[in-house]
Order: C-alpha cells, then sequence, then structure tokens
C-alpha cells in the first residue's frame, strides 16, 4: 500500500539544525513531539524537512495559516533565524508499507 500526504515546511540546513540541537528543553515539545499541532520532522528524499501535514482539501487561506503558523513556532524555538516565507514549501511524502 501506497500512502502520500503533503507536508509544507523547511528544509533543515546547517542554521537550522544547530538552532534546534540548542532550543531550550521547555521549547522542544514544538518539534520532537508527535503532535501535528506542532512541527514534525520529516524524512524526505535524504533530506529533513520540520513542517506539517498539510490536511486534505486545504485551501489558499488555510495554506497561509500554515505558513504563519510554521514561521511563528520557528520564531519560537530558534529566535535568532529568519526563515524567509520563500524557504517554506509543499513536498510530498511518500509511505510505501
Amino acid at each position: 500500500m501506497i500512502e502520500q500526504y503533503l507536508i509544507i515546511g523547511v528544509k533543515i540546513n546547517a542554521r537550522l539544525q544547530e538552532a534546534l540541537d540548542h532550543c531550550p528543553p521547555q521549547h522542544q515539545i514544538y518539534f520532537q513531539e508527535k503532535n501535528p499541532d506542532y512541527l514534525q520532522i520529516y524524512n524526505l528524499d535524504g533530506e529533513q524537512v520540520l513542517g506539517k501535514t498539510l490536511k486534505p482539501g486545504a485551501n489558499l487561506e488555510l495554506l497561509a495559516d500554515y505558513v504563519r503558523n510554521i514561521k511563528s513556532i520557528i520564531r519560537k524555538i530558534c529566535p535568532q533565524l529568519n526563515v524567509p516565507e520563500s524557504d517554506i514549501k509543499v513536498y510530498v511524502h511518500t509511505l510505501i508499507g
């Protein structure tokens, strides 16, 4: 069976990884828990993406909400890092099993 999901998020580069590695423990819940309200780390085609699963049938307004939410959470866990909206992209996550 093959399942595909759309993920909206940002690729984890060296600067973001460094910020995540030094994130205060109280903020790690925003990306280390398996909570769909927060960010997850996805392995996509050999790269890591910090983001959220996009709900099926999402319209542009919901997509914009996801972008704002992702930027807000990244600002909270990595205040020294500025992620421009152009770095936030939509990816396909395929699960075969």
